[in-house]
């Protein structure tokens, strides 16, 4: 694991808007149409980890959906992802096991294989897909579903 790697949880909704309106990051994230009024950060009812490595390279949004049911994103800048997704993801699994019990879940546009590989490689399960609930590009697209026991 990277000691010099910090991934805690953040109150400031600026170190998070700091990322989301990243002009690649926003593009990834957002359906066709969207602007940066789009965006909401809940630091008080949602957990935010801030990803620090000798700067700030990435945030991560889990949002409890029950008591034991968390949706997950991580949004880590273009720039640092070779380098540092994988320890990031180490890390925010151990957070996840060390303060959340249940199920965290993500979706991702079915298309991004990169992605769904990501996090199939911190044993994420490839359990379903939602069709064509994501406009972007101006088509709708499939969402794939992956799930995680912590």
């Amino acid at each position: 694991m990277d000691f010099s790697m910090i991934v805690q949880r953040t109150l400031d909704v600026g170190v998070c808007l700091s990322i989301l309106t990243n002009p690649e990051i926003f593009d990834l994230i957002s359906e066709d149409g969207a602007t940066f009024n789009d965006l909401t950060v809940d630091v008080i009812n949602q957990y935010w980890l801030s990803i620090y490595t000798e700067d700030l390279i990435g945030v991560m949004q889990i949002k409890p959906i029950t008591s034991s049911c968390y949706e997950g994103h991580i949004h880590i800048l273009k720039e640092h992802r070779k380098k540092h997704s994988d320890n990031a993801g180490k890390q925010i699994i151990s957070w996840c096991k060390d303060n959340l019990k249940g199920t965290l879940y993500a979706y991702t546009p079915s298309y991004c294989k990169n992605v769904i590989d990501f996090l199939e490689r911190f044993e994420f399960a490839n359990t379903g897909f939602i069709p064509k609930a994501w406009n972007k590009n101006g088509e709708l697209n499939d969402l794939t579903i992956l799930t995680r026991v912590i």
